[in-house]
């Protein structure tokens, strides 16, 4: 089977001790029809002296002042080639056999548009640290209403995602005015065109530290998701309102809303499947939560 060519997205600044994990990780799968591309916001603390190590197996790699992260994703979607496409933050990293999975899965099955796997987390040391136990099913209705959030369902994993050049364009790409919630507006675009098939096994982790952008900026992340949300109903109906200030409440309205899911796993034979199931908006099994330390 031809590889699909695949092109990701790398942009980084001042980010010298994790993106050399996070450089491997993509290509030291030696995926044969990979197009990386990394860009580089001017870092100042030794990122560029651990990139350029790795020059010669880039497509393209720049350092130069840019417009915030979305601005510079853009600007590396715009000389992007590839028919799959993905990003990948300067600080988290893919699994050995993730690139070959997604070309496997966007090969066999044409109607495909957009895929997430299983979320994974690293600790600050760069192990893997926990993976969740289950994919949690979202309809499209939930993600092009904005209920993708923490306060609802639950955020998507943006490391995990892949989807075709061809909903990118569609949907009009990444919106560069955005500075932290630019991929929670850039899926609910998606979910306007396509589903989002569901990957039973995790494609990308990502690395739990505590100066993160999603940790420290979250009040800013908060306010560019109102920003997305325009005049839509910011929860599905009253009761999820109600609950929505109760952690332990919304987990257990997570568990038990059930939706439609397609959903590509690998069998006792690693043969890959594709079928359409039912299961709950949650992460979680009742077990996992119990047990979680």
């Amino acid at each position: 089977m031809t590889s699909l060519k695949i092109s990701v997205v790398t942009v980084c600044y001042n980010m010298a001790p994790y993106i050399e994990q996070t450089l491997r990780s993509v290509l030291d799968a030696d995926y044969p029809n990979l197009e990386y591309i990394v860009i580089d916001g001017g870092s100042t603390d030794g990122t560029q002296a651990i990139i350029e190590r790795y020059r010669d197996r880039l497509a393209y790699y720049v350092s130069e002042p840019d417009g915030g992260m979305y601005d510079a994703l853009a600007k590396g979607f715009e000389r992007a080639t590839g028919e799959v496409m993905a990003w990948l933050n300067a600080d988290d990293c893919y699994f050995p056999w993730t690139l070959q999975t997604v070309s496997e899965i966007f090969s066999k099955w044409q109607d495909v548009q957009w895929i997430g796997g299983r979320y994974a987390f690293l600790n600050a040391a760069g192990e893997v640290s926990e993976i969740y136990p289950k994919c949690s099913a979202r309809s499209q209705r939930d993600m092009r209403n904005g209920w993708c959030r923490r306060e609802v369902l639950g955020p998507l994993q943006q490391e995990s995602m892949f989807w075709r050049r061809a909903l990118y364009l569609r949907s009009g790409g990444l919106d560069r005015t955005y500075r932290s919630a630019g991929d929670f507006e850039l899926w609910m675009r998606f979910a306007a065109h396509a589903p989002l098939v569901k990957v039973d096994r995790p494609l990308a982790a990502f690395r739990r530290r505590p100066d993160s952008l999603s940790v420290a900026g979250e009040d800013r992340y908060d306010q560019e998701v109102e920003r997305a949300l325009g005049t839509l109903p910011r929860f599905p109906n009253g009761l999820w309102r109600l609950v929505s200030g109760c952690k332990a409440c919304v987990q257990l309205l997570r568990m038990t809303r059930y939706r439609r899911v397609e959903l590509c796993r690998y069998d006792r034979h690693q043969q890959l499947q594709r079928k359409t199931t039912w299961s709950s908006a949650s992460n979680h099994t009742l077990c996992s939560l119990l047990f979680h330390r």
